[in-house]
């Protein structure tokens, strides 16, 4: 139920005295109620009765007068009446139901009823109206009519009424005192307690107390509130410590750091921004950002801290600020009070940036020239080889060519140290033969460009296989190839990589009764990887570094022939090709050999 606005606003002590006078005013109202109906209806039958007793006795006498017909003595005899003064008429009819006498006798006939009416007292229009029988030796002499006013009622009601009133006043006057007494004492902790509060909210004071006075209810309320300002102070005093650990905090940082409410007014400034704007702590608090720093205005500061204050957002900038000359990495965060600001003086990275951007371009330009410089040695080097190769050619191939004549034609005529000496230089120019159109080869891949498109992998590998199986067909090799995918590639480049990669594998299980080679992929998000694994003798990973080197070689020419070139091939090639060359091995256990080519192609 909702109180009235007025009624709301009214003091505690005046509500407790209207709640008193209130109740004591409708217990009396009550009280007074039913009384006054107690009486009403307890008067009235009493008057009834009285008014019956009279007419009895006013009966009894008025027989004789009906016997002998005598009105006068009936008239004299209802003239008695007198002495009531609420009788206001009366009347006595004989046996036939007419009028013999009546009572006063200047009254007017014809208010009397004409004739009697059935036998008792009633109430009619504030009346009392009654008919009396006058019974003479059993039998009815005739009937007598009496009429009372309520007088006698209206008399006595306005007696209680004075009584009632005079009771009520003093009545209200007692509780009007008891409820100020009692106001008193119920209102007092309360209205100490509502002027505690007071001075606590102004003054900012949680150590004061209120003072129990009592067990009860206001003492449980007041037990109660003395724990909350406990609570409260304990709680301050935890947020007191832990701002001045947040200003320590503050104070201790490399950057400036300023506070602002939500009027732009500085509320904390630590002394890394006193320096960094030179100015004084009390130039500051209280005073607003416009105020201090107006050229800010209309300004990406004004910008960036308005989105930080409204939608409650972090926002980060650089600026360079005239008014100090210097570059400023700005960070503005919301919190409950306005905005926190943090200042880093960015000036020397920003100097530092500047040269290292010149330094970068100077760089460039040197590795530019220094990249064509390399380029120009490079293609000499180039031509240079591919010169002494092709150079070379033509003389070794006479020497093999007369030494393999010779050793026809004259053989049987030297003995078996000649026959070997000469198959000697004949096996040794054919295997310089074989390295210089490596060499050729190798030089070959440094100047000539790739014709992309996308060819089967599998293709290219299933004919490698038919042709090498071709010239190793006394040997039982196990090629295990899966479904390779087709790749963005230079086909005739890509070719020489699986020959390489094979032809290694097959040489080096050449000591396997059975050779096993596996030719598979794994594809990956940005590449996919190709693999030739064996069962060969595999190599020693401590020697890992000079696998794909020009001439290197990890096994003696004595047991596995070649030359030192084919991996180095291997690796120009894939590198061309923007992918990656790599190995895994264990002796006498077999060697995998990878390389990725890049998937954004295929």
């Amino acid at each position: 139920m909702k109180l009235p606005m007025a009624l709301k606003e009214t003091p505690i002590r005046q509500k407790l005295i209207r709640a008193i006078l209130l109740t004591s005013s409708a217990v009396l109202l009550l009280t007074c109620v039913s009384f006054f109906a107690y009486e009403f209806i307890t008067f009235r039958k009493t008057i009834a009765r009285e008014l019956a007793t009279l007419g009895e006795i006013i009966a009894t006498n008025s027989t004789a007068a009906l016997v002998f017909d005598s009105p006068e003595d009936a008239t004299e005899i209802l003239g008695a009446l007198k002495a009531q003064k609420h009788i206001v008429a009366a009347g006595l009819y004989d046996d036939s139901g007419k009028l013999f006498a009546h009572y006063p006798p200047d009254i007017s006939v014809s208010t009397l009823p004409k004739t009697p009416e059935q036998d008792g007292y009633r109430f009619e229009q504030s009346q009392l109206n009654g008919f009396q029988p006058v019974i003479l030796g059993g039998k009815r002499a005739g009937t007598l009519y009496l009429r009372s006013d309520m007088g006698a009622m209206q008399e006595r009601f306005k007696l209680y009424a004075m009584i009632v009133l005079l009771v009520v006043c003093l009545s209200f006057l007692l509780a009007y005192i008891l409820s100020l007494n009692l106001q008193r004492r119920i209102s007092k902790p309360i209205l100490a307690l509502a002027e505690l509060a007071r001075v606590i909210s102004n003054r900012k004071d949680y150590s004061v107390r209120a003072s129990k006075t009592s067990d009860d209810e206001l003492g449980d309320l007041t037990d109660a509130f003395n724990q909350m300002l406990t609570q409260i102070h304990e709680q301050n005093h935890a947020l007191r410590n832990h701002k001045e650990k947040l200003e320590d905090i503050v104070e201790s940082m490399g950057d400036a750091y300023v506070s602002l409410d939500r009027q732009w007014r500085y509320t904390f400034v630590n002394s890394k921004a006193l320096t960094l704007m030179g100015k004084q702590k009390d130039e500051l608090i209280g005073k607003t950002l416009w105020e201090i720093f107006p050229d800010t205005t209309e300004t990406i500061f004004e910008t960036e801290y308005r989105c930080v204050m409204e939608e409650r957002v972090q926002r980060t900038f650089e600026i360079h600020y005239p008014s100090y000359a210097m570059w400023l990495e700005v960070r503005a965060y919301p919190h409950e009070e306005g905005i926190a600001i943090f200042y880093t003086d960015i000036t020397k990275y920003r100097k530092a940036e500047e040269e290292i951007l010149n330094l970068n371009s100077n760089l460039e330009q040197k590795v530019h020239e220094r990249t064509s410089e390399l380029k120009a040695s490079n293609e000499e080097l180039e031509s240079f080889s591919y010169s002494v190769s092709h150079d070379l050619r033509a003389p070794l191939r006479s020497i093999h060519g007369y030494m393999k004549i010779f050793a026809e034609d004259y053989a049987g005529n030297l003995d078996e140290e000649a026959r070997r000496l000469i198959y000697i230089v004949i096996e040794n120019a054919k295997r310089m033969g074989q390295l210089i159109d490596d060499l050729l080869e190798f030089s070959r891949l440094g100047r000539r460009e790739l014709l992309k498109a996308n060819i089967s992998m599998r293709e290219i590998v299933t004919l490698i296989l038919a042709e090498l199986n071709d010239t190793e067909n006394k040997r039982q090799i196990e090629f295990h190839l899966s479904d390779l995918p087709t790749a963005y590639v230079d086909s005739a480049t890509i070719r020489q990589v699986w020959i390489n990669l094979i032809s290694n594998a097959i040489k080096y299980t050449s000591i396997r009764s059975t050779a096993i080679v596996e030719i598979g992929f794994q594809v990956l998000e940005n590449e996919t990887i190709y693999f030739v694994k064996d069962n060969g003798v595999g190599f020693d990973m401590r020697y890992y570094d000079k696998l794909f080197g020009v001439f290197q070689r990890l096994h003696k020419s004595a047991e596995f022939e070649g030359t030192g070139v084919g991996l180095a091939i291997v690796h120009r090639i894939v590198s061309k090709h923007g992918g990656r060359v790599w190995a895994e091995a264990i002796p006498n256990k077999g060697a995998t050999f990878y390389f990725s080519l890049s998937n954004r192609e295929s």
